[in-house]
């Protein structure tokens, strides 16, 4: 579900028309609107309130839809899958808004647009509307809108059009918004409710499911083993690694130089960066005059040799091992990694105390190992498979067993010892300050926002404990009284949250009970149209 797509607040604009690098968005293939799947021809378009639409009505909705996600920072929910059909449906909401703003006589003034436009701070400078900044902000705007610069069409004016008519419609929208949905608000008792759910001190006891404890029980047969090799060939887990032979030459401070202060030891390094950036450029292909032939690239060692420098070659190495006599560092591997038949000589690569030139002699490519080789550890990885798959199953039956016991009247601890669980009870803890820690147990972290939706005496549903790669069914055994002195500032958050949750859940309940409404209905090829440009 889109969730109120059009913002109707100006910090929304202001914070999104000031990101210069919106990327570019991401639309889908128009295909035929004027035809179904079947190849028959579209002739109904919906109606609003016994009006007719046109196709027109609706590929004008669409697009004006998309341009407002754009301005308002919503254009990566356009490259979401599905991102169409919801499109289709939000501007179908859209047009019921604004129909519901011509019933009441909604009008919005050029005026008004243009004194909104210079309220916005985005288009302020030193406090006072400045026409430069929004010629400059159009100009950022036409490359998000992708407004095209056509013959004869001032593209700038395109985009201001556009944007007009977004501002336009959503002050129309807002205003029906308000006279629909304004009194939509979360009630007192939900807002003392979740205060106490988060700041009451929680009790809770719990029973894990360790995966380790199946381990030994879970049975993986030489079947199992070979499908799972013949299954992932490409398995890091189950090939040799890919190796590299390479020459070099090291350009290294001398014993004095490493010496030397800082200023003095790097200005060293870069007098040696480039004498080895002069020996790199030597095989690089110089032009040739038309019709010559390129020359011939030096050979590596040659090169060196001729210019009185130190050519050695390595052994075979893999991208975690150091070579024999090459000082460790993670730079020449990476380098030596990087490296390809068509480009086989590297660009100055920075070492600690130097630098290097690198150039690629073989490869030894990486091979499926005989499954001997790994079969243990493929059992293994299987067997740990197997068991997290029992732990996960086995929690699911115990949390049915302990919901249904825990209902009927038994304590929890009662109920699991019965079952032969292993119950534990955590020191009382306020499920708020433990989230809210930077550097808190992330179990308990995970514990805190399971328990906040429980009510006392209520058991949770299984609890993936990922810190620990367990699972946990936990029991709220109590909740004591929250602190009221924070509940002011909780209030004021939450409202700015929950609020909007709320009126967005009408919203959507109004579109479709107006839907259904005598003289109302949704064309049915509404989602067709949703990946109009």
């Amino acid at each position: 579900m889109m969730k109120f797509l059009r913002s109707q607040s100006q910090t929304v604009l202001v914070v999104v028309l000031g990101v210069i690098g919106l990327g570019f968005l991401f639309y889908g293939n128009t295909g035929n609107l004027l035809t179904n799947t079947g190849g028959r021809a579209i002739t109904d378009y919906g109606r609003i309130d016994g009006q007719d639409l046109t196709v027109a009505d609706l590929t004008d909705a669409v697009r004006n839809t998309r341009d407002s996600l754009a301005i308002h920072g919503e254009a990566d929910q356009l490259r979401q899958p599905g991102a169409s059909q919801q499109v289709a449906k939000e501007a179908w909401r859209q047009l019921l808004l604004l129909h519901e703003a011509d019933r009441l006589h909604i009008v919005i003034s050029d005026k008004e647009v243009v004194d909104f436009i210079h309220g916005l701070s985005i288009f302020q400078k030193d406090g006072v509307y400045d026409p430069a900044t929004y010629e400059s902000r159009m100009k950022q705007l036409q490359v998000i809108l992708r407004v095209p610069a056509d013959a004869g069409v001032d593209p700038i004016a395109n985009t201001k059009a556009v944007f007009e008519n977004v501002l336009r419609n959503d002050l129309r929208t807002d205003a029906v918004n308000k006279a629909l949905f304004s009194g939509v608000r979360s009630s007192a008792q939900d807002v003392s409710d979740q205060y106490q759910k988060f700041y009451g001190p929680a009790t809770v006891s719990l029973v894990t499911f360790d995966p380790k404890t199946y381990v030994a029980t879970a049975q993986v047969t030489p079947v199992d083993i070979e499908a799972e090799y013949k299954a992932h060939p490409e398995n890091p887990d189950y090939r040799t690694k890919e190796k590299r032979k390479i020459d070099y030459v090291l350009f290294l401070l001398s014993p004095d130089q490493a010496k030397l202060p800082d200023a003095q030891k790097s200005a060293a390094k870069d007098a040696l960066g480039q004498k080895a950036l002069d020996f790199a450029l030597a095989f690089q292909p110089e032009p040739s005059a038309a019709g010559d032939a390129t020359p011939p690239t030096p050979d590596f060692m040659a090169e060196a040799k001729k210019r009185g420098l130190t050519p050695d070659t390595t052994d075979f190495f893999t991208d975690d091992t150091t070579p024999a006599n090459v000082p460790p560092s993670p730079a020449f591997n990476s380098a030596a990694f990087s490296l390809s038949k068509d480009n086989p000589i590297s660009k100055v690569v920075e070492l600690d105390n130097g630098v290097a030139i690198l150039h690629l002699v073989e490869i030894q490519p990486s091979d499926l190992r005989p499954l001997p080789e790994v079969q243990a550890d493929i059992q293994k990885k299987l067997q740990q498979t197997k068991a997290q798959q029992q732990a996960r199953i086995t929690a699911e039956i115990m949390v049915q067993a302990l919901k249904s016991t825990v209902g009927k009247g038994t304590d929890f601890k009662t109920a699991a010892t019965n079952m032969n669980l292993k119950p534990e009870t955590l020191p009382a803890f306020v499920p708020y300050q433990v989230l809210k820690s930077q550097s808190g147990d992330q179990k308990l972290q995970t514990l805190a926002y399971a328990v906040s939706s429980l009510t006392p005496g209520q058991v949770s549903d299984p609890v993936p404990i990922q810190s620990e790669g367990t699972i946990v069914i936990a029991h709220l055994d109590s909740r004591g009284p929250a602190e009221p002195a924070g509940l002011a500032d909780f209030e004021s958050r939450f409202r700015q949250s929950q609020d909007q949750q709320l009126r967005a859940m009408v919203y959507e309940d109004w579109a479709n009970w107006k839907s259904k409404q005598p003289g109302t209905h949704k064309p049915p090829q509404l989602e067709s149209f949703g990946s109009v440009e």
